[in-house]
């Protein structure tokens, strides 16, 4: 059996093997999903490139984002590289990602990365204080993993990341582990590439913290009753997994097998996107790019709840025989308004 025959073997078995496991969980359609799965700041679109593609990025991911979409898109760097973005949320909520990825061997590949969310401070309301109480509390999300991942062939490559989750409301907090794992595969037909990822495997786990002991008067019924000391029952929570299946193509540009240009590419990505705790949503982008330095991009969200919008821009420079692609994206949130994000990525 040749090399591509072997490739194309192992790279159809991977995805299919994705798809089996993403429909084995059979969920009543009538039944809401939402709210079902804890840590959701894992599922906010990491990266200005793929935010201006509409998340459509699992197939082509080519930077060190790719540790967030599909850990197997690391084997496109070369050398070492840094990578940081940006995203200023609704809200006042902040959102950010830096990761450095290095290669090992001649097809081996490793990577580090920090994912981080803050809501701010926000005043504690209650019952008794439906105003103000005049404390303050914040949330935060922190994710740090680290992959590996390798090139089986020149067509196939294949990743894993293994990952730490702390989730902090107030003064209680949760942690668990989670994996993510993927492939990108060149067909060799009609230069087609797919690309497929499942993040977020995780055991269950649930919120612990010093507010969740309460006194409690056993005996209502008389006075003078001494108070018992009790503690709130917390659920168990899973991460949101998330199936990803996509596909890329060159319709135009230098190694495109349709149409052949050696300064302008155009290139079109689609990608299904199965969360366990939502409906089957789905993504597409469209990137234009002169002589491999000046990009124009624009996306779609599809069966979201809000369909939206993104555009962005990017621009891939050489300084000092360094690279450093500099990325912007702005997205339509619909009634969450404009959210603008940076990403910034340098070869060392």
């Amino acid at each position: 059996m040749n090399k591509m025959k072997r490739s194309l073997i192992i790279g159809l078995a991977l995805l299919f093997a994705g798809i089996g496991f993403a429909q084995n969980v059979d969920i009543p359609e009538d039944i809401s999903k939402v709210g079902t799965h804890a840590a959701q700041f894992l599922k906010l679109e990491v990266g200005a490139k793929a935010a201006a593609l509409g998340g459509a990025y699992v197939a082509g991911v080519d930077d060190m984002s790719a540790l967030f979409w599909n850990p197997a898109g690391m084997t496109k760097i070369t050398g070492q590289s840094i990578y940081g973005t940006y995203t200023s949320l609704y809200a006042g909520i902040q959102h950010g990602y830096v990761a450095f990825g290095t290669q090992i061997g001649r097809s081996d590949y490793f990577g580090v990365h920090v994912t981080y969310l803050n809501s701010g401070q926000m005043e504690v309301t209650t019952l008794a204080f439906p105003e103000g109480s005049g404390e303050y509390f914040s949330v935060s999300d922190i994710a740090i993993g680290v992959s590996y991942a390798r090139k089986l062939t020149d067509r196939l490559s294949v990743g894993g990341t293994a990952k730490f989750i702390n989730e902090t409301i107030w003064r209680e907090s949760a942690s668990t582990f989670g994996f993510d794992i993927g492939s990108q595969f060149d067909t060799g037909i009609l230069g087609f590439k797919l690309g497929m990822a499942i993040t977020n495997f995780s055991t269950k786990f649930k919120f612990d913290g010093p507010d969740l002991n309460i006194p409690v008067d056993t005996d209502p019924v008389y006075d003078g009753n001494p108070e018992t000391d009790a503690r709130l029952s917390t659920e168990e929570w899973s991460l949101p997994l998330v199936f990803r299946l996509g596909v890329l193509v060159d319709l135009l540009g230098p190694q495109s097998e349709i149409i052949k240009n050696p300064n302008h590419r155009i290139t079109w990505s689609f990608d299904a996107n199965d969360p366990l705790d939502h409906f089957l949503r789905f993504n597409t982008g469209l990137e234009y790019v002169y002589n491999e330095l000046l990009a124009f991009r624009a996306g779609y969200h599809l069966n979201y709840d809000e369909t939206s919008f993104s555009a962005g821009v990017g621009l891939n420079l050489d300084i000092n025989s360094m690279p450093l692609n500099i990325d912007y994206a702005i997205v339509n949130y619909g009634t969450l308004g404009f959210v603008n994000q940076v990403s910034i990525q340098l070869g060392i």
